[in-house]
């Protein structure tokens, strides 16, 4: 190798991670120099004050325009609501048995009558688990573009659980995805455990969410790439598409189509619709893989939604834009044959693929689509948050890392995780000697 030539050597992936490294450096060296000179990072400091500032304004005009009534609202994101008001007062007994167990929880707890008060209370129980997920990670790290997507996930919340709604639990199931940082069997079951329970009480599709959980938590152990990763969906599409037909007797989109049957474009401008009619397997495999797509790009919702969906569509398209940019740049950031995500990630990593490949396999229409997606919406603010250099540092362990916990590591709790995740030796130099001892990541198991 010749001077002239210092990554002739090297391959692409190579020279990715050899800039993440540099970026890591470039990165200590700042922090150094920002403990001399206090004030060349005060906004960067400010950040999470001002993030957080906003994130208490949002909630309490949430909270406000319920109160109010969503003034302002179309009536048609109220129909869940109408329907469990007229199973509480005893107008509509042929609902289903999840909009009665519903209604019976309103009525324990008192709210059957009190409407707004519900209303509030599914707002306020969404921002609490909201909360708890960011208080999972550290908001130190947080980017202003990661503020604008929770104050987004405020803003659909207001809209989506601002009345009576049966979403009103699955943020316990959320709570349960997020509770436990770290390893173990409780870990691993307590959420899986909420998702079947959740399951019986109401949606009995999510028995099959908590189906692809584990095959996906298990096929996502491993370092695998997004060739790898789009593999793994698809081979569960495929499977999906072969098992329904033989065990349910029907198609994998039969469900959807079944409930479409006598709905219009025109009566629901946000319709999912065959992207190539047909039937059978092959059919029912590649209208579900594309309504997947749709829900990560979301065109359709995009051409067809109104300006609320239009707005709603480009949050969407900033979320996964943020969730595929970050577990990417973690993957540079990995050494070659070590995970990629903690046990932690990989479990709102695999909920949030079962969520959608579920999703796409039973939605009608993307407004439903949106209501059920928005309790999820807090797996991806939380995952994202715990994504960004420097979050892998607040583990789950809250290992003691102060100069006197550890007086020949040099200030090891302010290191960030782009250096961490590198190799010992850069470690080394970024935090002391005592640094290349310790473990690059967390096991992804």
């Amino acid at each position: 190798m010749t001077s002239g030539q210092p990554f002739a050597h090297l391959t692409r992936r190579d020279a990715a991670r050899a800039r993440a490294e540099a970026s890591a450096h470039r990165a200590a060296w700042r922090r150094q120099l920002t403990q001399r000179t206090p004030d060349i990072s005060g906004r960067e400091r400010d950040r999470p004050l001002v993030g957080g500032s906003l994130l208490l304004i949002a909630s309490l005009l949430a909270l406000a325009w319920v109160a109010a009534e969503q003034p302002g609202l179309p009536g048609h994101f109220a129909n869940d609501e109408g329907t469990i008001i007229s199973v509480n007062r005893g107008t509509f007994t042929e609902a289903d048995s999840s909009f009665r167990l519903i209604a019976a929880v309103y009525r324990w707890m008192g709210l059957a009558e009190l409407q707004t008060l519900a209303a509030l209370v599914g707002v306020a129980s969404y921002l609490l688990v909201l909360t708890a997920a960011i208080s999972r990670t550290r908001t130190t790290t947080a980017e202003w573009v990661d503020w604008a997507i929770i104050i987004s996930c405020v803003a659909l919340a207001a809209v989506y659980h601002g009345a009576y709604t049966k979403d009103l639990l699955t943020v316990g199931a959320v709570l349960a995805l997020i509770a436990h940082r770290g390893r173990g069997l409780l870990a691993e079951l307590v959420p899986v455990a909420a998702m079947l329970l959740y399951a019986q009480g109401f949606r009995t599709y999510w028995f099959l969410v908590a189906g692809l959980y584990l095959a996906l938590r298990l096929a996502l152990r491993a370092r695998r790439g997004w060739t790898a990763t789009l593999a793994v969906v698809l081979v569960l599409y495929a499977g999906l598409s072969v098992v329904f037909p033989l065990v349910v007797g029907v198609d994998l989109d039969h469900y959807r189509l079944t409930v479409n049957e006598h709905r219009t474009a025109e009566s629901v401008n946000t319709l999912i619709v065959q992207f190539f009619p047909g039937a059978g397997p092959v059919s029912g495999f590649v209208n579900s893989v594309l309504t997947f797509a749709s829900f990560i790009i979301p065109i359709p919702l995009m051409l067809r939604g109104g300006a609320i969906y239009l707005v709603v569509a480009l949050v969407l398209l900033v979320i996964w834009g943020s969730l595929i940019t970050s577990i990417r740049s973690a993957r540079l950031r990995a050494p070659r044959g070590s995970s990629v995500l903690t046990a932690f990630q990989n479990r709102l990593f695999a909920a949030i693929l079962a969520f959608l490949i579920v999703q796409s396999i039973f939605e009608p229409d993307y407004g439903s689509f949106l209501r059920h997606l928005t309790p999820m919406l807090i797996v991806a603010v939380c995952l994202l948050l715990s994504l960004r250099p420097g979050a892998a540092a607040f583990s789950a362990r809250r290992m003691p890392t102060s100069p006197a916990s550890h007086p020949d590591q040099r200030r090891t709790g302010t290191t960030d995780a782009a250096a961490t995740r590198t190799s010992a030796a850069t470690r080394a130099q970024e935090n002391g000697p005592a640094a290349a001892r310790t473990p690059a990541a967390e096991s992804a198991w």
